[in-house]
C-alpha cells in the first residue's frame, strides 16, 4: 500500500534510549533506533491451542506466532485438522512435513536476566519446537524441521519442503518462516558488526546503501504436487 512501516523500536520491546548511541564506535550500544516491528506479538489464544497457562507464558512468541499462521494458512487452503489426517498406503499415517525457517533465537535471554534479578525460571526456546509445535498441535506424522541457514531460512525451508514433494517421502507440506525481535541482543550485533543502516532505512543495493534495518514477519504456505 506504499505505507513506510519503519517505526522507533516500542516501548514493550525495550527502552531503545538506554541502549542508543550515535557513537558508531562505542561498544555495548546500538546505533539506530528503527525497525519494522508486528504488533501484538505478547497476545495468544492459548485455549484455542489447547496449552495450559503456565506453558503458554514461557513459549517463545516465534513459536506462538508461527502456529497461528499455519493454522491461517490451512484454513486458507480449505482443510481442517480431521481433513488432513487421510491414511497412506499400508495403513501409514498421512506423511505431511512442517519446515520453519529461523535464524534468531533470543527469548531465553530473558529467562536468563529474570535468573539474574533473582527471579529463576526456565526458558527452553529451542528452535526446533516452532515446527514440531505445528505438528503436535495438527498430529501430523512427516518431517518436523526448523531450518537456520542465516538469512536464506526461509527459502531453504521452502526448497526441503518441494524436494521431499517431489521425491515422493511427504503428500503435503507447511513451509514458512518467523522473524521477531524481541531483545536488545540482535541490535547490539548489527550495530557491533556495522551492519545497520545510518539513515534508519534499509538502502541493500541502493546507491548510498550502508546497511540495513530489521523486520518482523511470519509467513506459512501449504505445499502439494501438482499432480494432487
Amino acid at each position: 500500500k506504499g505505507k513506510d512501516c519503519i517505526i522507533e523500536i516500542p516501548a514493550e520491546r525495550w527502552d531503545w534510549r538506554e541502549y542508543y548511541s550515535d557513537n558508531r564506535t562505542l561498544e555495548g550500544n546500538h546505533f539506530r533506533r528503527w525497525g519494522g516491528f508486528i504488533e501484538g506479538v505478547d497476545q495468544f489464544d492459548r485455549k484455542f491451542f489447547v496449552i495450559s497457562p503456565r506453558e503458554a507464558e514461557v513459549l517463545d512468541p516465534q513459536e506462538r506466532m508461527f502456529v497461528q499462521h499455519a493454522w491461517m494458512a490451512i484454513e486458507d487452503a480449505g482443510y481442517t485438522k480431521n481433513s488432513l489426517q487421510v491414511p497412506r498406503e499400508g495403513n501409514l499415517a498421512a506423511q505431511i512435513g512442517v519446515y520453519v525457517g529461523v535464524m534468531y533465537s533470543e527469548y531465553q535471554l530473558i529467562g536468563a536476566e529474570e535468573s539474574l534479578l533473582g527471579h529463576r525460571q526456565g526458558f527452553a526456546s529451542n528452535q526446533a519446537d516452532i515446527a514440531n509445535r505445528v505438528s503436535y498441535v495438527f498430529n501430523l506424522h512427516g518431517p518436523s524441521m526448523t531450518i537456520d541457514t542465516m538469512c536464506s531460512s526461509s527459502l531453504t525451508s521452502l526448497h526441503l519442503a518441494c524436494q521431499d514433494l517431489k521425491l515422493g517421502r511427504t503428500d503435503l507440506a507447511i513451509s514458512g518462516g518467523v522473524n521477531l525481535n524481541i531483545h536488545p541482543n540482535k541490535y547490539l550485533v548489527i550495530s557491533s558488526g556495522q551492519y545497520v543502516s545510518t539513515k534508519g532505512r534499509c538502502h541493500s543495493f541502493g546507491d548510498g546503501g550502508d546497511g540495513y534495518i530489521p523486520g518482523e514477519g511470519v509467513g506459512a504456505v501449504v505445499l502439494k504436487r501438482y499432480s494432487d
